[in-house]
């Protein structure tokens, strides 16, 4: 049956015509989870947890075999300590590492998300997880909000690292994993874990997890999405970043991981940058750009903002 609704009361349509607000002309909700009336909250819930399994899992299982295959063509062999073999692993083995984190982003995450959206919600798989060009604007915006955020979140991530220390081991593992050491690596690295990230990640919590939530718990799916997004990295050192991405756009996400790129090379420079491990920003600097941050976050609010419109729900019932 097709219905109108008017975007004013559609909160209260939330649970029965199972969309969320939002400028589409029409949205068919044709999938299996769907037509059998299903919990909407479940299907987000079932599906990160169930891609993330699948993702975790076989990435583990990729690294084994990558490393394996390529310690016999290379011949190298590994200490037999812990922290050295993972010291050694991040060093002579960081090849089919990264190659092992982009081929189960795009196979076990992209693709797993796409097709849950197909199997379970809608055959407009474009139109639900809101894949867009966005205007200059928005992009702007996005990249300046992110950038004057980073030194309250290297500050707050820097707090929690002395109350929550991580072992050194595995400072040092992500730091060797992670640093390019010459313009070859530096390039490679962008594509590891600025574009990937922002491609595969976005479209799996922003465009599936995220707009699913939304459908049923409105705009507090921003904040339950963007603590789930920091914890899935597991990293208490880009935690606070990570969970305030929030905006709809890869640009953000692409900034935060190429800054991070930009500063472990500047230390494998012996550019003594020490912002996330040191802590050592001026606090006036911190209150100064988090500040610029707010006034922009009203800026990208108010012009993203849109009237109310009527929109035309297709619900099969």
């Amino acid at each position: 049956m097709l219905s109108t609704i008017p975007l004013n009361n559609i909160e209260q349509e939330n649970t029965n015509a199972g969309i969320s607000r939002e400028n589409v002309d029409e949205l068919k909700l044709n999938g299996s989870w769907e037509n059998k009336n299903r919990s909407i909250t479940a299907a987000a819930v079932t599906g990160l947890i169930g891609i993330g399994a699948i993702y975790f899992n076989v990435q583990s299982i990729l690294m084994i075999a990558f490393v394996f295959i390529y310690k016999i063509i290379f011949g190298i062999h590994l200490p037999s300590g812990f922290a050295e073999r993972m010291n050694a692993i991040a060093v002579e083995l960081k090849t089919p590492t990264l190659a092992a984190l982009v081929i189960s982003q795009y196979v076990f995450m992209l693709l797993p998300a796409l097709w849950i959206v197909k199997k379970w919600h809608t055959s407009q798989i474009k139109k639900y997880v809101r894949i867009r060009l966005s205007s200059i604007k928005e992009i702007i915006l996005a990249v300046l909000i992110t950038v004057t955020l980073l030194p309250l979140s290297y500050y707050l991530s820097y707090l929690l690292m002395k109350i929550f220390p991580i072992p050194e081991s595995f400072r040092d593992l992500s730091s060797q994993l992670f640093t390019p050491h010459n313009g070859t690596e530096f390039i490679v690295l962008i594509f590891v874990i600025a574009v990937t990230p922002a491609i595969c990640e976005e479209i799996f919590f922003r465009g599936y997890v995220q707009r699913t939530l939304e459908r049923t718990i409105g705009a507090k799916s921003f904040i339950v999405t963007g603590i789930l997004f920091g914890l899935f990295h597991m990293q208490p050192l880009g935690l606070i970043s990570l969970s305030l991405l929030i905006f709809p756009s890869s640009a953000a996400h692409f900034t935060n991981n190429l800054i991070a790129i930009i500063l472990l090379y500047a230390e494998s420079k012996s550019v003594n940058t020490g912002v996330a491990s040191d802590g050592n920003l001026p606090i006036t600097w911190i209150i100064f750009f988090t500040l610029i941050a707010c006034g922009l976050i009203i800026v990208y609010i108010t012009i993203t903002r849109e009237e109310p419109k009527v929109l035309k729900i297709d619900t099969f019932a």
